[in-house]
């Protein structure tokens, strides 16, 4: 099944917006890297911390993310508001 126009541009835009907020939130981390014990695995997970830098509870890949906002706006799109 093809996907329309719209809906695979909304993809597409999600997902460039998903690389800038991955930009934004490296950009953020690199410039409090001073304040972080980034060597200590021990004190990272103190603080709730994946190694990386990232938080604890982020368990779904960029795709599963863009798969749910796709279905979200689907399923916005079809809504017929009864007047």
């Amino acid at each position: 099944m093809r996907h329309s126009l719209y809906l695979s541009l909304a993809a597409w835009l999600i997902r460039a917006d998903l690389r800038r907020e991955e930009r934004v939130w490296r950009r953020k981390v690199s410039r409090s890297a001073y304040d972080i014990p980034w060597d200590n695995p021990y004190l990272l997970r103190d603080i709730g911390l994946e190694a990386d830098g990232r938080p604890f509870g982020r368990s779904i890949n960029e795709d599963q993310r863009v798969a749910r906002r796709m279905h979200l706006l689907s399923q916005f799109i079809s809504l017929r508001i009864p007047t």
